[in-house]
């Protein structure tokens, strides 16, 4: 169903996730990541299995919402902070190509929008990601877990980092993102919240604790989002 002609005619801000929002997430690219995380955890950890790190990983995701976080403060491991996330994100040519669809809508919008990057991988190889997507010139900042330090996504703490280091105003913001959960804590400040839905919104439920987000879309097309939101092309 078509919105109101005005909707998000008060948006100056897009924020958008990366894995997940800006392609799809069934495409391999990260379970192939998560592979990668169990085999680190492994050949690099001392983890006798990949059986045993899944074990260990899960115990510990569910607390911390990020690995890196999962492995250092939850487990107690040291490693290397660049070879953890060069080995873990691997290269993302081989499974991610040109997203022409959301290029097209990234670039339709007015200029005078700004757009940013939230993600909970480090921003190297978020950047690179972005490149092979062909999205990589089309943002004013790229936000990840250097940025974040030792908060992420869903912590509310995490946005509001963002937001001081941004400027951006969270009230004329909205926020892209296939997590119903990273949604709800961005709501809380403001946020409008755009769910991608996916494999991930599926499997959290598309309902959270009772929150539904105020837009709902497939993927990042200028089609849905202009249908859903059209007063950012105003």
């Amino acid at each position: 169903m078509a919105a109101a002609a005005g909707a998000g005619g008060d948006i100056d801000t897009l924020l958008f996730d990366l894995d997940g929002t800006l392609y799809a997430i069934e495409n391999g690219y990260e379970k192939a990541c998560r592979d990668r995380v169990f085999e680190f955890m492994v050949s690099k950890l001392g983890l006798h299995s990949v059986h045993a790190a899944k074990a260990l990983w899960w115990e510990h995701f569910q607390k911390y919402n990020q690995t890196y976080r999962s492995l250092r403060a939850g487990c107690g491991f040291e490693f290397d902070k660049e070879e953890y996330w060069s080995f873990t994100r691997g290269n993302p040519a081989d499974h991610l190509g040109p997203n022409a669809e959301a290029l097209a809508m990234l670039t339709s919008l007015p200029k005078g929008v700004k757009k940013y990057i939230l993600t909970n991988c480090a921003e190297k190889q978020a950047i690179e990601a972005l490149r092979v997507l062909g999205l990589d010139a089309e943002f004013d900042g790229v936000f990840g877990a250097d940025a974040m330090g030792d908060v992420c996504k869903p912590e509310v703490a995490a946005f509001e980092k963002i937001i001081a280091l941004s400027g951006i105003d969270p009230t004329r913001t909205a926020f892209f993102e296939d997590s119903v959960k990273n949604l709800a804590a961005a709501k809380t400040l403001g946020m409008t919240t755009v769910l991608i839905a996916g494999h991930t919104s599926a499997e959290e439920g598309r309902r959270a604790d009772g929150f539904v987000a105020d837009v709902t879309v497939g993927a990042v097309t200028e089609a849905e989002v202009r249908a859903q939101l059209p007063g950012l092309w105003r």
